[in-house]
């Protein structure tokens, strides 16, 4: 028994990284098409129904009530390099579509003071993974390893907004999280016989968003710039599950449950725009993300062993990220249609390894350098604007790539098209 809770916990460990750190984006921000667009730059100009996500201060812009809905189509690729071992590379790619936000937001006054609440959806992390590798062992006998992983983690966010006076808004924002985890994992060596794994879990978790807004151009002086800030409360993000083991290869089986806890950092985001003349708008945005110091825990019950703990980041770094991006509207006379561009750092929970041979347990020993592995993205988008609805499409690709040992690297790329549509009431 003591070998199979080993197991577990090994397997648990190992499939809980994989999820947080090849298939999902711990960089959290906002949503929607248009903002994408500018690279993510939206703190401080959050001025539609996607605020709610970004600065919640950013809702009591809104004039009348606005819906929006959101989709994504995601295609994913990683590409494995080895100059001393050609035989090694490998290529793949998956893809998928995904509804990844919904929101309501209302204005309930008009006055100076005004009101402004909102209720929005939004699909945080995507768990989505689906990998199938074969080969041979060194007596030609076929090794099969099939892999499917579906499930993400979501937060339902009502949010209100208050504009203090013209130039000055406030707004909170509270996220309820919950999810689910669902991850099959089978190892058939030829005819001998399999491994199979099954692990299902839940999500919950309860955080606050608080937002400032300074629009200058209220001011008796009428300057075109915006400043805004935001500040993301930390959290326990908890996933309680359940799984199944059973190792034909090894003799061992059984049923487990466990408790993982994912410590969520505070974040603390800054943000400005300016309007140059009616038609080009500027943004950028710096928000920093405490995650140097988070842990990932998992327990298993029953197990009489203490809790094991993994760094959320293998580099022991903060993910800060950088944006920043540009609108330039083209005015008709039957609406405006905008271009848009956008820029943005993307910083990884992942480190850049180095590899050693151990002789004496015939195994290769993976250590993590302290490099935190870092990428770049853009964005490029349109759209057409009218008095009764927007409609927005953006494309945007991410690549960063993760040395692993002198010679051998892998390269990551993430390419999204967005689109959304906003209904003017």
């Amino acid at each position: 028994m003591k070998r199979l809770r080993g197991i577990i916990a090994a397997v648990l460990l190992v499939s809980t990284a994989t999820v947080a750190q090849f298939n999902s984006d711990f960089n959290i921000t906002g949503a929607g098409a248009r903002a994408e667009g500018f690279g993510g730059a939206f703190i401080g100009l959050a001025d539609d129904a996607t605020a709610v996500v970004w600065n919640p201060a950013g809702l009591s812009q809104l004039e009348r009530p606005e819906a929006s809905l959101v989709t994504r189509y995601i295609s994913e690729g990683v590409k494995f390099s080895n100059e001393l071992r050609p035989r090694l590379d490998y290529e793949e790619s998956q893809g998928r579509f995904a509804l990844n936000f919904a929101s309501l937001a209302m204005p309930l006054g008009k006055s100076d003071m005004k009101l402004v609440a909102a209720v929005s959806y939004q699909k945080q992390l995507d768990f989505f993974d689906r990998s199938r590798e074969k080969d041979e062992d060194g007596f030609g006998v076929e090794i099969e390893q099939e892999s499917e992983t579906d499930g993400g983690v979501n937060t339902i966010t009502p949010a209100v907004a208050l504009k203090i006076t013209p130039v000055i808004s406030v707004g909170l924002a509270v996220n309820i999280w919950t999810g689910t985890l669902e991850t099959k994992d089978r190892l058939r060596y030829g005819f001998v016989g399999e491994n199979r794994m099954e692990v299902t879990g839940d999500f919950s978790g309860l955080n606050f968003v608080i937002g400032g807004l300074v629009d200058f151009e209220q001011t008796s002086g009428a300057l075109p710039l915006k400043l805004g800030v935001t500040l993301r409360t930390p959290f326990e993000l908890k996933n309680d599950g359940s799984g199944k083991i059973d190792y034909e290869l090894s003799g061992l089986s059984g049923d487990f449950e466990y408790t993982q806890t994912v410590q969520m950092p505070l974040m603390l985001g800054f943000g400005a725009s300016y309007r140059i003349g009616e038609n080009l708008t500027v943004a950028a945005d710096y928000e920093l993300r405490n995650y140097a110091q988070k842990k990932l825990t998992t327990e298993i019950a029953g197990s009489g062993q203490p809790a094991d703990e993994a760094p959320v980041s293998e580099s022991g770094k903060d993910l800060n990220e950088v944006r920043v991006g540009a609108e330039y509207l083209i005015v008709l006379e039957t609406g405006v249609i905008p271009l848009r561009a956008g820029f943005k750092t993307v910083p990884t929970v992942l480190s850049d390894v180095d590899v050693a041979y151990d002789t004496v347990n015939d195994e290769f020993v993976i250590t993590p350098t302290g490099t935190q592995v870092s990428g770049t993205g853009f964005s490029v988008g349109t759209g057409f604007i009218t008095d009764r609805f927007a409609v927005d499409v953006t494309y945007g690709s991410q690549t960063y790539t993760q040395k692993f040992g002198n010679r051998a690297s892998f390269d990551f790329s993430v390419g999204t098209v967005s689109s959304s549509v906003i209904i003017y009431f």
